[in-house]
């Protein structure tokens, strides 16, 4: 009887055994670096500097709030190539959020992005001032370069901070066929339709305002046709239902530019070119701006409330934060906002 019992025993011992070499050997399911071989690169025509600025002005609330002084710069200010959009933006945010995070209070991140002499190529040069050195968000911002056939170097001085330099290539020649998406080619997707009309880009995100086509006839038909015809446009109905998206999840912290693709059934680059094509704004600045116009509607509908019910109500983690983007956003501090509801201002 012992003997059988021992013999159960090393069979079990040799199953727990086998059952532990199995899970180290499977490949973690939330892994981003893994994850990455996956994505394929996409690149089509746009302006280089331009998406280079708006991934650094979404940092400028972030370093305020730690007194991080954070200057950044594009030389020149606009210049056209070919990147894929998701690639360069992902890789610069990793590598900022990281520097944003590890830079102790009244530190200091600067970036820098110029063209080289031929302009075929931009170089983003990124310093900090902590004295923690990067790691995994340089190893998959180093994945997303690698992937998009640029080069990127770091280094780590003890004292000083992490220095990143990254370089990529902006021919269209350097790229795959398979690879290039033309203009317009994105647009053709289902579910996306090309611009019909212009739209203002001081455009009211809680009700659209239109501008008739042009080269319409006088007198062919009636304004009230005109008018219904051009607010049950493509692009009024795209707005109307990224606005709708949005509001949905007003108070879901994490809904993000990748969310917000995915329930408008479109790519992040395509929302992007959309967005700013109607709107003149990018995507982390439309779900902002329908964040805080929801929080000033709020405001006014319950002046008793108080600013940090109303922060987390329209999706801010931290009251703080959402002080500082409402005054960006409508110039003025939500206490003194509230405060002249109250009085009837």
């Amino acid at each position: 009887m012992v003997v059988v019992n021992i013999i159960i025993l090393i069979i079990l011992l040799l199953l727990v055994a086998y059952c532990g070499k199995l899970k180290l050997q499977e490949k973690p399911k939330n892994d981003p670096v893994l994850s990455l071989k996956e994505v394929s690169l996409q690149v089509s025509n746009y302006d280089v500097m331009n998406i280079i600025r708006e991934v650094a002005d979404h940092f400028v609330d972030d370093t305020e709030a730690k007194d991080i002084t954070f200057d950044y710069r594009c030389t020149p200010e606009s210049m056209m190539g070919w990147i894929d959009i998701d690639a360069v933006e992902k890789g610069t945010i990793l590598v900022l959020s990281d520097m944003v995070t590890n830079t102790p209070e009244h530190g200091k991140i600067t970036l820098e992005a110029f063209a080289n002499g031929t302009y075929d190529a931009v170089t983003i040069r990124i310093n900090d001032s902590s004295g923690v050195p990067l790691r995994l968000s340089l190893g998959i911002a180093r994945q997303l370069v690698n992937l998009h056939h640029g080069t990127i170097r770091s280094e780590f001085y003890e004292g000083q901070g992490n220095m990143v330099i990254t370089q990529i290539p902006l021919k269209k020649d350097r790229y795959l066929k398979d690879e290039i998406v033309e203009p317009g080619q994105e647009d053709q997707k289902p579910g996306i339709v090309p611009s019909a009309f212009h739209i203002p880009t001081n455009v009211q995100l809680h009700v659209p305002t239109i501008e008739l086509p042009e080269g319409v006839s006088d007198g062919t038909q009636s304004l009230g046709a005109l008018v219904q015809q051009a607010y049950n446009s493509p692009d009024q109905k795209f707005l109307q239902r990224a606005i709708k998206c949005v509001n949905e999840h007003i108070d879901d912290s994490d809904y993000d530019r990748e969310s917000f693709a995915a329930d408008m059934g479109a790519s992040a680059s395509t929302l992007y070119n959309k967005l700013r094509a109607l709107t003149g704004k990018n995507v982390t600045a439309f779900i902002r701006d329908i964040r805080i116009q929801t929080a000033c509607k709020m405001a006014k509908e319950n002046p008793e409330l108080r600013v940090s019910d109303i922060a987390y109500q329209v999706g801010f983690k931290d009251p703080k934060y959402f002080a500082t983007t409402f005054k960006k956003v409508m110039g003025v501090q939500p206490r003194d906002y509230f405060e002249r509801l109250r009085q009837g201002g």
